[in-house]
């Protein structure tokens, strides 16, 4: 059969506190089974959501587009509060930490919402974890409390705000030290770290230093790209092709061999 894109909205249950989650699905359908197809996978993440951030924010669309186009089965997901995911930000990112987690349990159980609403997807036999802004403090979290699943899981981590965590987090930027040192320290994770030298929320000096203090060039799980001209939130569209490319290269390299 000729290939067909879906796209579907779902609503999912946190596994923090059964808050529902809006979500994004899209994948393409080779076969009139999709149960007997595999794929890759991606869940994408938004900044902060009570200034302005959500599924709608255009480098997610840009990821969605990329890691679509390339076969890859993708997840762009509301945290609580943004679009039409209930609750409300919480002040500490636990919360969000585990509605992240909700989105990776939704893969590993086949699609499986509760015992009276599955949604057929492929079998997903890798992962990447991307988070944007606030969303890439968030996915450094799943690192801290790792939970088995059948597949490997690797990071892509954009314009993390290390300047301004402790605000983002109510004072908890230990916390997200913490987790990390946690995924620095991972044996078998694969990370891709990007950030623009022109951020607003975070100074260049800082990613170099924090690079340095950390060695992390010398961490052959990571790979670091500091893109030329990029500001925060990508404004223009060559900003949002140069990090495209940076991923396409990464993803080319290191996409395949998580384990």
């Amino acid at each position: 059969m000729a290939q067909q894109k879906v796209v579907k909205e779902i609503f999912l249950p946190s596994v923090h506190d059964g808050i529902r989650l809006e979500a994004r699905l899209s994948y393409w359908k080779t076969k009139e089974n999709v149960q007997e197809q595999q794929a890759k996978a991606v869940i994408i993440s938004h900044p902060y959501g009570p200034l302005g951030g959500n599924n709608y924010n255009n480098v997610v669309i840009a990821l969605e587009n990329f890691f679509l186009h390339s076969g890859y089965l993708t997840i762009a997901f509301n945290f609580r509060g943004s679009g039409k995911s209930r609750g409300r930000t919480s002040w500490t990112g636990e919360s969000e930490s585990n509605d992240f987690r909700t989105m990776l349990n939704f893969i590993a159980n086949s699609g499986k919402i509760n015992d009276d609403n599955i949604v057929i997807i492929p079998k997903i036999y890798q992962v990447t974890i991307i988070g944007y802004s606030y969303g890439s403090l968030i996915a450094t979290s799943l690192a801290s409390t790792p939970t088995e699943y059948s597949f490997p899981i690797s990071y892509i981590l954009i314009s993390l705000p290390l300047s301004v965590t402790w605000f983002l987090t109510f004072f908890h930027s230990s916390v997200y030290s913490t987790h990390l040192k946690n995924l620095l320290s991972s044996s078998s994770t694969k990370v891709l770290f990007v950030f623009g030298d022109s951020d607003q929320f975070t100074r260049v000096s800082k990613y170099r230093q924090w690079i340095k203090d950390n060695n992390v060039l010398e961490n052959e799980r990571w790979t670091v790209a500091e893109l030329n001209g990029a500001d925060h939130f990508f404004a223009y569209q060559q900003m949002e092709v140069a990090l495209i490319d940076v991923i396409e290269q990464w993803v080319r390299t290191n996409g395949s061999e998580n384990s």
